[in-house]
């Protein structure tokens, strides 16, 4: 039997106005950087380990708003009795011992354990301090909780067995090793021997110093000139000690050192090594001291148990991807509940899908989405995963998606996106992905639908495009398509090639294919060698006979170099003398739509 924290409330912290989410035994955070995930992590210790650093930096404060130190910050957590990582009715009698009846509340779906930390300010104190109160009915949102109006203590024993660890981006085990309250200090100071025990290691220890002092002259002379610092201040009685190791137990932390050697190389500190291996042993330190605390309660008492949370921060920090694949796999087996940020499409592709919770920002204001099986989208499910999460996780981190249905499009719209907005698109935080063919939209869109990820879909006109697009939009959503104004497709059953010809880019098209081939009669002489050859179809080409066959034969010229001239061709007509000629029509409209979703000014705009 356990306990998990199942559900948090947000109100008023930080950059989270309002925010309730339901959370797993694992949870990823996923988003845009400043959405508000570290804020989510934040909080979340606030209410389980009780963070004491508050301030009014911590009360989320509207655009127009001035900040009033009555408004109040609250902070709702839940936590639910599990056996096997499920959610179960009761409580064990351990956890009933630790909450008592105070705190324990019954209702229909079973027992649970409400509490809200309130951040206010204390006239008294002239600052924020946390207050907690038990939560008697949870309600549909803060306003309807029902909080117990009697203040019951915050026991010690509530303090003792509910505990959250948080490691920040900037972990490194570098600045641990002196840090006697990090994890790595704290296990290394955390020991059980007897008293004699003790004694015994210190004087040897004592000894060691004192051999290794008069065993080096220059250490001898230098603690001889240090000494003179007592007459200095007047303090005869005093002494000065040089001490190359420490002399306590307890202290062993200030001398120790993390040595690796690399195969056959020599042996350096860990000071010598790259930040990724810093990071990844700090949280390894944090491991290892959640061990030796569970160990040293199951001693105590074999049918102690402990609540125990890991909140993490970007654990890819300065990781290759593999070395990020093994390092999440290590945070998996961490024996607790775990609550972690990443920017990582690996971490992301390892994880299951219905850990994911997505974090994006709204005017200013965080919000956030857990992921949501089922419904209409159960059968993309696994090809979200397959094909999708796999493949191109990096769309889960996007402001905008923007799906084109082959790679001379995924090709080309970034170069018209630059002369549109005067930037690639990743830096508005845009994907612009090739769906690799009309009948793959649906777990796209699933995936988008799920996490709020706004999405535009570029369609070739063809009829087999235009019912992919419908069936898609259809099956996901079940609107129709043609009531949207992300979806732009292509008119006169052109596809992206003979689009450009109609729209009397021609001259453009052939300018570039013949400069990229190298030669100035390149489309002539396709026009000479292929005029009355069959195409793939069995119809014989005529692109002389007839008034369009020039601008047949470029369509098919265009067709068979795809990838090829792609790039050369949209970089092309991008110089156009014409400015407003300098994105297709088509095109342009496409992103004006997504300039209003994002809130971006186009660079062309007057």
């Amino acid at each position: 039997m356990g306990i998990m924290l199942t559900k948090i409330r947000i109100v008023n912290f930080r950059s989270i106005e309002s925010m309730s989410i339901d959370l797993g035994m694992s949870n990823l955070l996923i988003g845009q950087n400043n959405t508000g995930k570290s804020n989510f992590l934040r909080a979340i210790n606030i209410a389980v380990g009780g963070i004491a650093e508050i301030s009014e930096l911590d009360v989320f404060v509207g655009a127009n708003e001035r900040l009033e130190k009555s408004k109040p910050v609250m902070i709702d957590i839940m936590f639910q009795p599990t056996n096997a990582g499920e959610i179960t009715r009761d409580f064990s009698d351990f956890w009933t011992g630790v909450f008592t009846e105070e705190w324990i509340t019954t209702d229909p779906e079973g027992n649970f354990v409400g509490i809200r930390a309130e951040i206010k300010f204390d006239i008294l104190r002239d600052n924020y301090v946390i207050e907690r109160r038990c939560i008697h009915q949870w309600g549909s949102s803060a306003e309807t909780a029902s909080i117990n109006s009697k203040k019951v203590p915050f026991n010690e024993a509530m303090r003792s067995l509910l505990l959250s660890f948080y490691m920040d981006a900037n972990r490194d085990i570098v600045q641990d090793l002196r840090n006697k309250k990090s994890y790595f200090g704290r296990v290394t100071s955390s020991h059980d021997l007897p008293e004699e025990e003790i004694e015994k290691i210190e004087e040897q220890l004592s000894s060691i110093n004192a051999m290794i002092i008069n065993s080096i002259p220059t250490l001898q002379q230098t603690k001889k000139k240090i000494e003179a610092i007592t007459e200095t201040i007047g303090a005869t009685s005093s002494s000065v000690e040089i001490e190359p190791l420490a002399r306590k137990l307890s202290d062993l932390n200030k001398g120790m050192d993390i040595v690796m050697q690399d195969g056959n190389a020599g042996r350096f500190p860990i000071s010598q090594h790259g930040s990724g291996t810093r990071s990844w042993i700090s949280f390894l330190t944090l491991s290892a001291f959640v061990d030796n605390q569970n160990e040293k309660r199951k001693a105590d008492d074999e049918e102690a148990e402990q609540f125990i949370m890991l909140t993490m921060e970007e654990p890819e920090a300065h990781l290759h991807p593999q070395a990020q694949r093994q390092l999440f796999s290590q945070i998996s087996n961490f024996s607790g509940q775990k609550i972690i940020s990443t920017h990582s499409p690996s971490i992301v592709a390892q994880s299951v899908l219905a850990d994911a919770i997505y974090f994006s920002k709204k005017n200013g204001k965080t919000m956030a989405v857990r992921y949501k099986a089922g419904g209409n989208v159960l059968t993309v499910d696994e090809k979200i995963v397959r094909e999708v999460i796999n493949t191109r996780a990096d769309i889960l981190f996007a402001s905008a998606v923007i799906l084109c249905e082959g790679i001379t499009e995924e090709l080309s719209l970034p170069v018209y996106f630059y002369e549109y907005f005067g930037c690639a698109p990743f830096s508005l935080g845009v994907s612009i992905i090739d769906a690799k063919g009309v009948n793959n939209y649906k777990p796209y869109l699933s995936l988008m639908k799920n996490f709020e990820i706004p999405w535009f879909i570029f369609s070739d006109g063809e009829n087999k495009a235009i019912e992919a697009v419908a069936s898609a939009i259809r099956t996901i959503f079940n609107i129709d398509y043609t009531s949207l104004d992300n979806i732009s497709i292509l008119g006169n059953g052109d596809n992206y090639e003979k689009y450009l010809v109609h729209e009397g880019y021609s001259d453009l098209i052939i300018e570039a294919i013949c400069e990229y081939e190298g030669d100035e009669e390149c489309f002539n002489k396709y026009v000479r060698n292929m005029d009355g050859e069959k195409k793939k179809g069995g119809e014989n080409r005529n692109y002389t006979a007839v008034p369009s066959g020039h601008k047949d034969a470029l369509i098919d010229l265009c067709l068979e170099g795809k990838t090829k001239y792609a790039l050369p061709v949209s970089k092309k007509i991008v110089s156009h003398p014409d400015k407003i000629r300098r994105v297709p029509t088509k095109i342009a409209a496409l992103f004006s739509a997504l300039a209003t979703k994002l809130g971006t000014v186009e660079a062309g705009a007057e």
